[in-house]
């Protein structure tokens, strides 16, 4: 190992963790630093493909944007994405090992060990500094011993700790003083700084609380950053939030899914300032412009449970009277006429018809598909539009009847034609996750629906930029890059 090792842990889960790696990633880059992300566990429904053609938690893939370095599977040794309550996808060095319940995950935790240990070794090769995120509470004291994330990579990357804390929950003594009181010796002589985050009001009003922090704790407060509103990508669908604006020409609903997954991929529209976009678990009394089906970890059970929630009739009701209807991935599948299961790859559902909008069907399979892909759409109004974007999908889809057209030829894979798409544009479904960042091709989308695109960068940019410079505002960076070596 070569680089210095800055380890962001986190009185809990949702505290900031990821953001607060990625402010300090983006601030340390301006400083010349050659810097990386690096959470060794993530669980996350929310994924990205690397050029590698490897799968990682997209959170790491947006902490090296921050970075301004492209993303790598050596950011995010292991990946779980959970298919049902006690059951998880294992993605290891982004590529799928198959599903595992808890106790089987547990059991494996220490070869995962050695796992993350090889990664972390060869990324710090590469970089002067590596900021390590951690996972939920360092001090989950019945599962310390094997943690993969948290104090024990600390000791062995001999990393700096600094622990936030989230005041917008309330408690923030409690949890900060509990949490430092649970730590392990080791991890608590490593412990360099606190970080109290989501602070709104008047700044002075906490003064005497940092005080009383550092009286506790004997660990000086790093940092009070302020709550701010903005439009962070969240990594679970609790996280989703609807993005209403009030002059807002066109709606937008997406299906929210029990297991949707990739919701990342409808944050470009939360931005566009002339689109509302919405999540709903029940059709919306009000007909929306466009409805899109999304991603799903486990597509029988939410095709399913669509089903049950009167989506179908819905849906179908809103595309004769105009309305824009689109299946990402998973929901591409369920547009189908069937999806079948005949390996128990998702579960005990072996098969089930599809929603009819497509005559495809679909055979769920252990490979997975991972792979970043191009190409041009063939109909409609956005006909040669060029989309860039990452398939991440287990299964094949193959037409029953020649309808429609191929939704896009890819380039460089052997003539193959991604999804379906009518001649006007208003019924398509695609495999390719990320398509909404294509600003050409949103844009073409906002305009068939009667509005205006308006946001014509990168999407994450402004946000990176703007809680970068909320960091470089609110932490004490001289004793950041002291800590860091610089």
């Amino acid at each position: 190992m070569s680089a210095r090792a800055l380890s962001i842990l986190g009185t809990s889960s949702h505290v900031g963790k990821t953001w607060i790696v990625a402010g300090f990633l983006g601030v340390l880059a301006d400083q010349g630093i050659r810097v990386a992300p690096f959470k060794a566990q993530n669980m996350s429904l929310n994924a990205y493909i690397t050029d590698e053609g490897l799968e990682i938690s997209y959170a790491q893939a947006l902490q090296a944007w921050s970075a301004g370095i492209q993303p790598s599977v050596l950011m995010n040794p292991v990946l779980l994405k959970p298919e049902t309550g006690s059951r998880s996808q294992l993605i290891v060095n982004g590529v799928a090992q198959g599903p595992y319940d808890s106790q089987h995950f547990r059991d494996k935790r220490d070869s995962l060990f050695t796992i993350v240990r090889q990664a972390y070794d060869q990324l710090a090769q590469q970089y002067d500094v590596i900021v390590m995120e951690g996972a939920g509470s360092p001090v989950e004291l019945n599962l310390m011993r094997t943690d993969l994330s948290n104090t024990r990579l600390a000791e062995y990357a001999d990393a700096s700790i600094v622990l936030v804390g989230d005041i917008d929950r309330g408690g923030i003594f409690a949890s900060l003083y509990g949490t430092v009181a649970l730590l392990p010796a080791e991890a608590r002589r490593r412990l360099k700084g606190l970080i109290v985050n989501k602070f709104r009001g008047d700044f002075t009003l906490f003064d005497e609380g940092i005080h009383i922090l550092e009286e506790l704790t004997g660990v000086p407060v790093l940092g009070v950053i302020p709550y701010v509103e903005l439009p962070f990508p969240q990594e679970d669908s609790l996280g989703v939030s609807d993005s209403e604006k009030s002059n807002a020409p066109i709606t937008i609903c997406v299906v929210r899914l029990p297991y949707m997954s990739n919701f990342t991929d409808f944050d470009p529209f939360r931005m566009e300032p002339q689109v509302n976009l919405i999540f709903s678990d029940r059709p919306p009394g009000k007909r929306p412009d466009m409805i899109i089906i999304p991603g799903s970890k486990n597509t029988l059970s939410d095709l399913d449970w669509l089903k049950k929630q009167g989506w179908q009739n819905s849906i179908v009701g809103w595309a004769q009277e105009g309305s824009m209807v689109a299946g990402i991935c998973g929901g591409f599948q369920m547009m189908g006429t069937d999806v079948a299961d005949p390996l128990g790859v998702e579960g005990n559902v072996a098969a089930s018809s599809g929603l009819g909008f497509f005559p495809l069907k679909t055979e769920l399979a252990p490979n997975k598909i991972t792979r970043q892909v191009q190409g041009q759409v063939l109909a409609g109004p956005y006909k040669g539009h060029e989309i860039w974007g990452y398939e991440q999908h287990m299964g094949e889809t193959r037409r029953v009847k020649e309808s429609l057209f191929p939704f896009a030829p890819l380039i460089g894979l052997n003539d193959h034609t991604d999804g379906l798409i009518n001649s006007e544009g208003k019924l398509w479904g695609t495999y390719i996750h990320g398509i909404f960042h294509n600003t050409a091709f949103r844009h073409a989308i906002i305009e068939e629906l009667g509005g205006q695109g308006m946001m014509t960068e990168n999407p994450f940019k402004p946000i990176i930029t703007q809680w970068k410079e909320v960091i470089a505002k609110h932490v004490d960076l001289a004793t950041l890059f002291r800590l860091v070596g610089s």
